[in-house]
């Protein structure tokens, strides 16, 4: 009996382990090399002991490249709109590199594709930054600075339930 209240304490306690994740929140931008693509982003992102993470990325549409007549027809009109990208993967505490991948996307005004992260957690934690792989190519590039909980979490909502508009 003794075993079996010991198991499933420990077990009670890994699962609440497991599900408490630090939840960071940060704010930037995404651009293509060399192109005048330029989308806004704030991030919220959960690692768990483990290292795995799961994110929530408000994009908002704000340029694209104008020598391409197709992201130009596509965009048009869209210019201020945003999107939701949920994205999961890892993050490793010894090199502090996250990769995380979209999975899906709230994204009623169609601006949104989904992107594999590569990304650096500065020495100081207080910005992430890399690259993403876009469209099969590996030349999105991103950046952003961490917001303080409370002001992140506010920005997030608010940036959130303006895509339900």
């Amino acid at each position: 009996m003794k075993k079996i209240i010991l198991s499933f304490t420990l077990l009670l306690a890994l699962q609440y382990g497991f599900s408490q994740a630090s939840v960071s929140y940060y704010k930037g931008e995404w651009t293509m090399l060399n192109k005048q693509d330029l989308f806004t982003g704030i991030f919220k992102i959960g690692i768990n002991a483990e290292g795995k993470t799961k994110a929530e990325i408000v994009w908002t549409y704000l340029v694209t490249d104008s020598t391409n007549k197709d992201l130009v027809e596509m965009y048009k009109g869209k210019k201020g709109r945003s999107g939701i990208e949920y994205a999961e993967g890892i993050f490793s505490a010894t090199t502090n590199d996250f990769y995380f991948e979209g999975k899906r996307a709230d994204d009623p005004a169609v601006i949104l594709g989904l992107d594999k992260y590569h990304i650096k957690l500065s020495a100081n934690k207080q910005a992430i930054y890399g690259t993403t792989e876009t469209q099969g190519t590996n030349e999105g590039l991103l950046y952003a600075i961490k917001l303080d909980n409370a002001t992140g979490e506010k920005e997030f909502m608010a940036a959130k339930a303006r895509v339900k508009e």
